[in-house]
Order: structure tokens, then C-alpha cells, then sequence
């Protein structure tokens, strides 16, 4: 049997770097300041990918011989003596780190430049291998081993142009589509909302009624939570054992996290730079670093979690057992110390506080405030019929019922300042605060129609209708597109 040399070699040049770049998906910091000073618009995906708002995207190379010190300059381009500002076709740093223009040949087809004007030095390089490259990529023969073991998925693969136009727009006629002045804390905002009996998300601007395109999943959503300053989508559906991140910009789904259960809740801790996700089928908490987009570690729990969410001071999360409705308390920190707190039937609801966790039997159509050390109820407040969210602001619970309630609960002496009555019929379901504001919307899952709130003077400020029935509803803090 004979050995090609050459092929031997190549073999071994792309298993070293296959292996260098597992974990070397993160840029150098370096590499991150030089594209930061000169395309201070820049935004790096999680897989190195580097994309700038008029829609220009940067593949990174690293390199298989990287030189010692250094300073992220830039000493190679193409066109040559380009700054990294004037968006050259190739960009090599003192580093050999490399960045590939993305481009479009004479077809029309996506790829980068004609490998001529490449030095070899990139060519010996690699791409990173958990990153998603642009769908339907050409890249030259010569440059293959670049690719190591990435795939590239065909232009018209489902990674691909995620967000298509909403069916429920007329373009001969718009007038089914309300034109809504919203207040200032809204204005270029996006809502996703999904309902109760389809497979997509529906994305509709915060001055219209209907959705402008709609994100199709695989089945059912369980949930959809923005992150990374809304940069990004993290999406499950139901029967599904993985959470993919969808790329708002690149319009892409960008990875997919496995966590090898059926994902059920999320939250996220106060910086957000983590979410811990909750699972159908095992007695466990997951924990997902946003920064990289990579499972962090999985917290095994007692009971199986419901109702997961994160004390005020971030410290510690609480959640029911789906199964025996016991209560515990996590604490996030190095022991993750679990505590069982109390057994309750039917809980809609918790929030942590101090010692306290409080929380909504809607059987009960109450508030029950639980004492974490005595572990038995120490207050109870009548609400109004069926309790099913609530949010702690300010010293105060908020309490919605879906009876279309709105309860002020005051903590500080542990009553009911004040009951808003809700306009129209159908049934609230959720509370959802728009960030630097005193702006709550409120959503009504049988009404087609959602409200805004706001919280400091007490008062409904507007009552929006809606197209598509809101099961759920998340705020994107810009616009979409």
C-alpha cells in the first residue's frame, strides 16, 4: 500500500488545526481591538464571524503558524495598502490571523476573493470549525483544506433567509394593516409574538397591527428569548431536545445547542450574559454561556423544574416540582445549594425575596407568601379570579389575573395598594416589561389585543389590537429589518 506524501501532510495540517480551533473559536483580543477602532460598527458572532451594519461579513482565518507578540496591525490587505476601514478583500495581521472578505462573483453567487490574491500564509490557515458559513459559499479548490470539517449548507437550505414576508400582508391592499402611533418608549421596537396552534413567530413593528415576516419553526414553540442586546434568537420548539440561535441580522440560524432533553422555560441572570433553561424530562437546570453560545453546565436539581425564575438580587433561583408541586430554592453560586421550601398545588407563579418566596395559587385565586426557614406560609392575600403572572418592581408586586386585573401588592406592609380593571373582555396571561421604562405590556390570549401600562402613574395608556392571537409575546429593543 502506498502513502502520498502530500496528502498525508494536508491530512495532518487540517486534524492539528481542527483541534487548535475547537477551542479557538473566540477572536484574540487583539484581533477584537483592531476591527473595533477601525469599524467601530462592527458586530463578532459567537463563531468569529464578523458582520458590519450595511450588510458586509468578514470570514476569520487562524493561522497554522501564528507569530509571537502580537499587536493586531494590519501589515497585508487586497486591494494592498487598504486600511481596515475601506473594507479590503483580504486583511492579514502581524499575527498571520487573517479576515476573507465575503463578495459576490460575476453570477451572482456568494464567495470571496479570486485565491490569487490570497498570500499562502491564509491558505495554510483554517476556518473556525463550529462556525456557520454563509449558505451556498464558494470557495476556490485551492483553499479547501480551509474548511477542515464545516459543511456548507445550499443557498436555499432553511438556514437561510429565516425570516420570510408574513402572508397575513396584502400587498394590493394594506388596509387590514392599523397604523398605531405608539408611545415613545415603544417607538422602533419589534414584538415576537407566537399563538397557540402554529409553528411560527410572528414579528410585527410596535406601529402595526399585523406581522411583517414570520420566523417557521420545526414544530410548536415552547419559547422564544432575545439576547445579546437583541442580536440573537434562542428558539425552542416543542419535542424538540435542542435550542437553536437564530441570528437576527445574518438571518441565519446560527447553531444549534443540544441539550439532549426537551427544553421548557428560560430566564436569564441580571447581567445577562447566562440563561438557565429548564427541561421536560430531567431533574436538571442547564446553564448557557450567551458570550459564546455554548452549554456551561448542566446543575442536577431535585424534582423536575416548573415555573423557574431568579430571585431579585440574582442570587439564587426558585422553582415548583411539575410533579409533586414541591417548592426549592437554587442557590447560584459554588455549592448550588437545593432547599426545599413548601409543597403547593397549582402554582401559576413564584418570585424570590430575601427570605420570602412569594407565590399564586390560582386554585386559590391568592398570593401566598412563604417564609424560606419556617417553611409554611406566613401571609396570604385574596386576588382577583385565577392569578397567572406577576412581576416584582419597585417594592411592589405586580399581579395579573385573568379575570383582566391588574393587583399593586406593597411588600413593605404586605398589602393591596391598588387594583387596575383591565379594558374589554378574554383572558390576560402576561406581563412584559419594556427595559428603561415604566412601560409594561400586558397580553390578553383570547382578545386579540394587548395593553400598555404604565406602572408610576397607574393608568392603561393604550389598548392594541392584533392580528394573530398572542399566546406569547418577547420585545425586541430596535427594529427588525
Amino acid at each position: 500500500m502506498k502513502f502520498n506524501l502530500k496528502n498525508t501532510a494536508v491530512l495532518t495540517l487540517v486534524y492539528c488545526l481542527s483541534a487548535m480551533s475547537s477551542y479557538a473559536t473566540k477572536l484574540p483580543d487583539y484581533i477584537v481591538r483592531s476591527i473595533k477602532t477601525d469599524l467601530p460598527k462592527a458586530s463578532i458572532r459567537f463563531d468569529g464571524l464578523v458582520s458590519l451594519p450595511d450588510g458586509t461579513v468578514y470570514l476569520p482565518v487562524l493561522p497554522s503558524n501564528p507569530k509571537k507578540k502580537p499587536t493586531g496591525k494590519v501589515v497585508v490587505t487586497y486591494p494592498l495598502n487598504q486600511k481596515l476601514s475601506q473594507l479590503p478583500e483580504v486583511v492579514v495581521f502581524d499575527s498571520n490571523f487573517a479576515l476573507l472578505k465575503v463578495i459576490k462573483n460575476a453570477k451572482g453567487q456568494i464567495t470571496v476573493t479570486d485565491t490569487k490574491n490570497i498570500p499562502f500564509v491564509v491558505k495554510t490557515g483554517i476556518f473556525p470549525q463550529d462556525m456557520l458559513v454563509p449558505p451556498g459559499l464558494i470557495i476556490p479548490e485551492d483553499m479547501k483544506i480551509m474548511m477542515g470539517d464545516l459543511v456548507i449548507n445550499v443557498a436555499d437550505s432553511r438556514v437561510n433567509d429565516i425570516l420570510k414576508e408574513s402572508s397575513l400582508v396584502d400587498k394590493t391592499n394594506l388596509k387590514n394593516d392599523i397604523k398605531i402611533m405608539p408611545v415613545s418608549a415603544l417607538t422602533d421596537k419589534t414584538l415576537l409574538v407566537t399563538t397557540l396552534d402554529s409553528k411560527v413567530v410572528n414579528v410585527i413593528p410596535t406601529d402595526s397591527v399585523v406581522p411583517k415576516y414570520t420566523l417557521k419553526l420545526e414544530n410548536l414553540p415552547k419559547f422564544v428569548q432575545p439576547v445579546v442586546n437583541d442580536k440573537y434568537l434562542l428558539v425552542a420548539a416543542a419535542g424538540k431536545t435542542y435550542i437553536e440561535v437564530a441570528d437576527i441580522d445574518q438571518e441565519v440560524i446560527a447553531k444549534k445547542i443540544d441539550l439532549s432533553y426537551q427544553p421548557a422555560e428560560i430566564i436569564l441572570n441580571k447581567d445577562k450574559t447566562r440563561a438557565f433553561v429548564s427541561v421536560l424530562d430531567d431533574q436538571a437546570i442547564f446553564v448557557i454561556d450567551l458570550k459564546n453560545m455554548a452549554l456551561l453546565e448542566k446543575i442536577k436539581v431535585k424534582g423536575y423544574p416548573k415555573n423557574i425564575a431568579l430571585s431579585d438580587d440574582g442570587a439564587s433561583i426558585v422553582y415548583s416540582d411539575r410533579n409533586t408541586g414541591d417548592i426549592y430554592t437554587l442557590a447560584l453560586n459554588e455549592t448550588y445549594l437545593n432547599k426545599y421550601v413548601y409543597n403547593a398545588s397549582n402554582i401559576s407563579k413564584l418570585a424570590l425575596r430575601g427570605n420570602n418566596v412569594y407565590l399564586l395559587s390560582r386554585t386559590n385565586s391568592e398570593l401566598q407568601v412563604v417564609d424560606n426557614e419556617l417553611k409554611d406560609i406566613i401571609y396570604s392575600q385574596p386576588l382577583a379570579h385565577k392569578p397567572v403572572d406577576m412581576v416584582l418592581l419597585d417594592n411592589k408586586l405586580y399581579i395579573l389575573c385573568a379575570s383582566n386585573e391588574l393587583d399593586v401588592f406593597n411588600l413593605e406592609d404586605f398589602s393591596i395598594m391598588s387594583k387596575v380593571q383591565l379594558p374589554g373582555g378574554g383572558f390576560s396571561k402576561k406581563i412584559v416589561l419594556v427595559p428603561k421604562s415604566n412601560i409594561m405590556l400586558i397580553t390578553n390570549v383570547l382578545d386579540k389585543k394587548y395593553h400598555v401600562y404604565d406602572y408610576k402613574k397607574n393608568t392603561v395608556l393604550q389598548t392594541i389590537p392584533s392580528a394573530v392571537t398572542i399566546s406569547d409575546l418577547q420585545l425586541i429593543n430596535r427594529k427588525v429589518k
